[in-house]
């Protein structure tokens, strides 16, 4: 099992390359960068972390890609992946041309990391999010279809969602451009099986990854593909403490419960509750400025803590090695671990990075 993390996405920028060589010398396999315009927080809320000190908003993402190709250099062997990008705000022409260059800028050790888009980035923007599924599909087709032309070639493409005329794409790739499908439903794990080289759900429980790993590879075997080319992996949003108590108390703060917002509401339902917000679709709908701090914590209140629980995987080391056990009989290869610990309690910074060295030491030994 490799594992993989998140690339610090805020100023300074110098960070991500001091980041990106401390991590390859750790044994990292790969680093991630979030494509966002906003963060998860209502500023309100934010402003009172202790965090605000240093990012004075949630809200300050470096464009992922043109951080890529500036940190590219700092590592020799680590993969750089954006985590996930959409076909929204992006043509996929310029979306391809983007993640070739940064293909090109690490050696060929690039991931473009896709998704269906969350609202956040999309609706306030002023950009139209409507079949998002249907979208990204037409987007892998004509994005398929650039990368196979052959220099020079015309482009003619009439879709529903992108036209081209007469058009060419000749910047090709060093070896491969690895596409990883963030999928959870069905329409988004067929995708996921047609065209993706990897597959990269969020945190999940472990019924609900074995359900939709036995959808994959169903749906793989009937687009004429072997599921074994398809490289499993998993999002996980870490909470991590020598104590199972403090793993609680840290759960129960407003800052890491709005997490479990983000979740469809389905996932809600199928526990034996109701979603907070109604019938709310987690990420495909969310919007932080839309809520005020009170709103917030209200909704957050509400949460059922099993359903906190579901939005990450928690625990004590011991617990977490076994979680992770438990996905690798999966078929999962890579964790890429988002470390939330300490944004519930900054003291634990130090000893939460140095429990989560314990848990991927477990898989090195």
């Amino acid at each position: 099992m490799e594992f993989g993390t998140v690339a610090p996405t805020f100023p300074p920028i110098e960070e991500v390359r001091r980041t990106a060589r401390r991590l390859e010398e750790k044994g990292y396999s790969s680093l991630w960068f979030a494509d966002h315009l906003m963060g998860w927080y209502p500023h309100d809320l934010w402003k009172e972390t202790p965090f605000a000190a240093r990012y004075p908003s949630c809200h300050m993402f470096f464009d992922p890609f043109c951080e890529i190709c500036y940190a590219a250099g700092s590592a020799e062997k680590m993969r750089f992946g954006v985590s996930v990008s959409e076909v929204f705000r992006r043509h996929p022409a310029v979306l391809l041309q983007q993640a070739i260059t940064a293909n090109h800028a690490t050696g060929g050790r690039f991931i473009l990391g896709l998704g269906a888009g969350e609202a956040e980035n999309i609706v306030p923007y002023g950009i139209d999010f409507k079949r998002p599924v249907a979208r990204l599909e037409e987007a892998l087709r004509l994005m398929r279809v650039m990368l196979e032309s052959d220099y020079g070639e015309a482009i003619n493409f009439e879709g529903r969602f992108f036209r081209l005329e007469d058009a060419v794409f000749d910047l090709k790739p060093v070896g491969n451009l690895p596409v990883w499908i963030g999928a959870h439903g069905d329409r988004m794990l067929r995708l996921t099986a047609q065209y993706a080289d990897g597959w990269l759900p969020v945190s999940t429980t472990l019924g609900d990854y074995r359900e939709m790993a036995e959808k994959l590879d169903r749906y793989a075997r009937d687009a004429g593909r072997d599921p074994e080319e398809i490289t499993r992996a998993i999002f996980a949003s870490v909470v991590i403490d020598e104590k199972e108590s403090e793993v609680e108390r840290l759960l129960r703060t407003p800052i890491l419960r709005i997490h479990a917002l983000l979740l469809h509401h389905e996932v809600y339902e199928k526990m034996g509750y109701q979603h907070p917000l109604g019938k709310y679709y987690g990420l495909l709908e969310y919007i932080p400025t839309k809520f005020t701090k009170r709103d917030i914590l209200e909704a957050v209140s509400r949460v059922p803590d099993d359903v906190v629980k579901a939005a990450f995987i928690s625990g004590t080391p011991e617990e977490i090695i076994q979680t992770f056990d438990a996905y690798s009989k999966l078929g999962v290869e890579h964790v890429v671990i988002w470390n939330l610990t300490y944004f519930g309690d900054i003291s634990k910074v130090g000893s939460s990075y140095a429990l989560i060295d314990e848990v991927i030491g477990h898989f090195e030994s």
